[in-house]
């Protein structure tokens, strides 16, 4: 028989999934509470890295050089103290005006470290992706002679200028003044269609989730009660 600690674990995982899945009823306090809870373990989690692998190596840093620290060291050690103490006083006092600054800055780093990210590495990857079936130079005899080929990346070029000339937000008439764009019936079709693929992929992924996370957890309680 399973312990306490392993049964209490898989009774609260199951009642989380729950709660999570039962959005496809619609909005109830069922999922409100298993949402505040998921939210509220993710931020714990992301605290105890955050001391784990910043604030508990510079603590060490401090401590154990702290006759040999740099000016620099010292300065970033204060920094990250003042913002510390301001951060706690805008989440628990009336006091609100340093605290939005280091919200602020936080922000805007990590907004930086996102963008630099993206277009670092995910931007270009995505458009070299996308780009590979129109490189002529880099198709191998077999594309090249294939007609099927050629009628799908003529496809994927045509329905992607579609969508970017449809989702236009404003066209300019003949005097100069932004007026509002109708889009046009292929327009219509070509995003009804992927966002009817979007949709049904979505759909099957997360009904293949929640099948698979049933049968784990199904697979586990009949473990446990061996």
């Amino acid at each position: 028989m399973a312990d306490g600690n392993e049964l209490a674990f898989i009774i609260c995982g199951l009642f989380l999934s729950l709660s999570a899945f039962s959005l496809l009823l619609g909005d109830n306090y069922l999922f409100r509470l298993g949402a505040s809870i998921l939210s509220g373990a993710v931020s714990a989690y992301i605290c105890v890295l955050v001391a784990e692998n910043y604030f508990y190596p510079l603590i060490l840093e401090i401590v154990d050089g702290y006759k040999s620290l740099s000016t620099l060291q010292i300065v970033r050690a204060a920094i990250t103290f003042v913002g510390i103490i301001l951060l706690f006083s805008k989440a628990y006092t009336s006091s609100k005006g340093g605290g939005k600054v280091i919200m602020t800055i936080l922000l805007a780093v990590s907004a930086a470290v996102l963008i630099l990210g993206a277009a670092g590495g995910t931007i270009p990857a995505f458009i070299q992706t996308i780009a590979a079936p129109f490189r002529v130079a880099s198709l191998n005899a077999a594309d090249k002679g294939n007609v099927w080929y050629w009628i799908k990346a003529a496809t994927v070029l045509v329905s992607a200028i579609t969508a970017l000339l449809y989702t236009r937000h404003y066209s300019f008439s003949a005097k100069g003044l932004p007026a509002k764009a109708s889009g046009s019936v292929f327009g219509n079709i070509v995003i009804g269609f992927t966002f009817g693929a979007v949709a049904a992929a979505v759909f099957l992924t997360a009904a293949n989730i929640l099948v698979n996370h049933i049968s784990g957890l199904i697979t586990a309680i009949q473990t446990l009660a061996k």
